[in-house]
């Protein structure tokens, strides 16, 4: 959502352009890890103009690596990404990813991006991605998801998303509620899958962010219940997970950033992954 924050979870994303920018989106599922790259986030305040003020902000690039350490003798994963983010005004904005991801000793390269429109009640996020390898990836996905405003700095997401592995098809389901407070943010996703369209199964994401007069921006997410997850080539299956991630951006300059991440994941009883993620991000005037 524009909460560009799938890397983690299937439910942790960086990336949350909507009332805000900086979320994740619980989907430590698929076997992923994403970057977590956190994109600009508005004063919920600011809806009640025709347009939140990311959408006016400052385009920029990022590029990083990300890294995780499995137990139970898996091979460690690790990927380089480049970001592009650009502002169009009141043309709405759009958020590219390039991942070049190594899991298990098999290399795949992955695309995806982010559109997103605002309008009076909310802003309207379309996302997509491809895979060309697709082993432990998603072929492909497609999901619309809605930030809408309520009021006393209330807000809430409401979304779903699709993803084609090899030979299953994943549904997900998400519905949010947030308060802003000042500088904070506090957001609670409950999220139901499905494999195939057989038995739901569910999970659950807390989040909370503080963004600083500078920009500057700290959060932490943590996530829990059943999720998608690819555990050998060609095969989903339901597993229980949890998941920790705390990250933050810090910009040495007006125009140099650097974001980091640190996150600890169970994916149920096969492994665990302690990972982080490093990017220098440059940002155009």
């Amino acid at each position: 959502m524009i909460q560009l924050f799938d890397w983690r979870p299937c439910w942790i994303k960086p990336i949350l352009l909507g009332l805000t920018i900086s979320a994740v989106t619980l989907e430590h599922g698929h076997a992923q890890t994403e970057a977590a790259i956190q994109t600009e986030t508005t004063a919920f305040e600011e809806l009640a103009n025709n347009r939140p003020s990311v959408f006016d902000s400052s385009a920029y690039i990022e590029t990083g690596y990300t890294e995780d350490h499995l137990t139970n003798n898996y091979k460690s994963w690790n990927s380089q990404y480049i970001n592009l983010f650009v502002p169009l005004k009141e043309k709405g904005l759009f958020n590219i990813q390039l991942d070049n991801i190594q899991r298990y000793g098999i290399e795949d390269q992955q695309v995806s991006g982010t559109y997103a429109y605002p309008f009076r009640y909310g802003v309207l996020n379309i996302e997509s991605s491809y895979s060309a390898n697709a082993t432990y990836l998603a072929k492909y996905s497609f999901g619309a998801i809605w930030n809408g405003r309520l009021p006393l700095s209330f807000g809430y997401t409401v979304g779903a998303v699709q993803r084609q592995y090899m030979e299953s098809l994943t549904n997900i389901y998400k519905l949010g509620l947030e308060k802003y407070l000042g500088n904070y943010r506090l957001a609670y996703t409950g999220i139901v899958s499905t494999i195939n369209q057989t038995q739901p199964a569910y999970g659950q994401l807390i989040q909370t962010q503080w963004v600083g007069p500078t920009n500057n921006r700290v959060g932490l997410a943590y996530s829990f219940g059943m999720e998608p997850t690819v555990i050998s080539p060609g095969a989903l299956a339901s597993v229980k997970t949890q998941f920790i991630q705390l990250d933050g951006l810090y910009w040495l300059t007006k125009q140099l950033g650097v974001t980091a991440s640190l996150w600890h994941g169970m994916q149920g009883d096969y492994y665990q992954r302690n990972g982080g993620q490093i990017g220098i991000r440059v940002a155009f005037d």
